[in-house]
């Protein structure tokens, strides 16, 4: 699975993110999320979780398992373990574009017309951010993740990719994703949430950071 070449994805959903969780746990000590916290998680954020984001978060809720030098963990609030959870281990980091466009850079906007929310996820030094948007969900559960580049004070959002066990699995540095893989099934995201369609950055594009 893991791979420094462009790699096409085989296995999905779920199963690729247990895969990776397994690969993960030996090397890592972190605390993951009991069904209740997750419950009450998805409450904050008033959309059912990802299956693939909750098995995850089950096992690491607060991304410790990426390692230090990634940035925005902790996006879904503090955990200790998994026994013993309570509520005020829960404290999801709602956003929106205007507001994390505002933190990316000094003085950031953008012209993008989003009105759901959403939630950073990680990313690496000097990487697009990348966010969950809080829309609809497809058949299979998963919520869009958008990425987010800036030249100057402007901010592009862009779908990045159509489902977590993607991003994680690229995201984790266990393979490097073709354009293709990491917008699987684009359309059935476009078509719940059209005002993504509007969201096509310009390949001419130079971001910097």
């Amino acid at each position: 699975m893991a791979s420094a070449q462009k790699a096409k994805v085989s296995l999905r959903g779920v199963p690729l993110v247990e895969q990776i969780v397994a690969r993960l746990r030996p090397h890592v000590t972190v605390a993951g999320g009991d069904a209740g916290m997750l419950d009450r998680l998805e409450n904050r954020l008033q959309v059912e979780l990802p299956p693939t984001l909750r098995t995850f978060l089950a096992f690491d809720f607060t991304f410790a398992s990426f390692g230090a030098r990634w940035r925005g963990r902790g996006r879904f609030g503090r955990s200790g373990s998994s026994s013993g959870s309570n509520s005020s281990s829960v404290g999801p980091r709602i956003s929106s574009l205007r507001s994390l466009a505002d933190s990316m850079v000094e003085l950031g906007f953008s012209e993008a017309r989003l009105r759901r929310r959403l939630v950073r996820l990680p990313n690496l030094p000097n990487d697009p951010w990348n966010a969950l948007y809080l829309g609809e969900s497809r058949s299979d559960g998963e919520l869009p993740i958008l990425g987010l580049i800036t030249d100057a004070t402007s901010v592009l959002p862009y779908v990045r990719y159509t489902g977590f066990d993607l991003y994680l699995l690229e995201q984790s540095g266990l393979a490097n994703l073709t354009e293709a893989a990491r917008l699987d099934d684009l359309d059935s995201h476009l078509i719940l949430n059209p005002e993504l369609s509007s969201l096509n950055p310009d390949e001419d594009f130079d971001p910097s950071f």
